[in-house]
């Protein structure tokens, strides 16, 4: 298996490692965040279509039951997602002022270079990279939570 080297894609002396673990902890959060806003939202909804019987033993499906919408019960439970995304996007303005600090300046060399867009390359490919995995996550999960609502909504019971 080939290794992608993505010191060629970051500013000089930025620690990928430390950024790759930043972003794993920061999508684990907000997925195990999402898991939670969702997962209490639709127990609550699903609670709400049943009642109790005569004796008070076994719930039964109310008749008028009907399931909230997908998005409400989803709400916002993915904006940690997206507020990761934009911090992975901030990113590149931070990859941009790391070349002015230091003892070396090190954007003087950086326009210097014979590749016009080198500069820009190594300050947006890792934020950007970021940015997309936030967002494809978001959307897996939002395809999982869609699959789990229309496994455990009854079918009468859809919107």
């Amino acid at each position: 298996m080939t290794r992608i080297d993505l010191s060629r894609y970051a500013p000089p002396g930025t620690n990928i490692r430390q950024e790759i673990k930043v972003l794993c902890a920061g999508l684990f959060f907000a997925a195990c965040c999402a898991v939670l806003v969702y997962g209490i939202a639709l127990r609550q909804a699903y609670a709400d279509l049943f009642e109790l019987s005569y004796l008070g033993v076994e719930r039964v499906l109310r008749p008028d039951a009907v399931m909230p919408p997908f998005d409400v019960l989803l709400h916002r439970g993915l904006w940690l997602f997206y507020l990761l995304a934009l911090c992975a996007l901030a990113n590149a303005v931070l990859f941009h002022l790391s070349y002015y600090t230091g003892g070396s300046k090190s954007i003087y060399l950086m326009r210097r270079l014979p590749q016009r867009w080198e500069l820009v390359r190594r300050d947006i490919t890792l934020p950007l990279l970021g940015a997309a995995i936030c967002l494809l996550s978001a959307l897996a999960l939002r395809l999982l939570f869609l699959g789990v609502y229309y496994l455990i909504t009854p079918p009468q019971c859809l919107p």
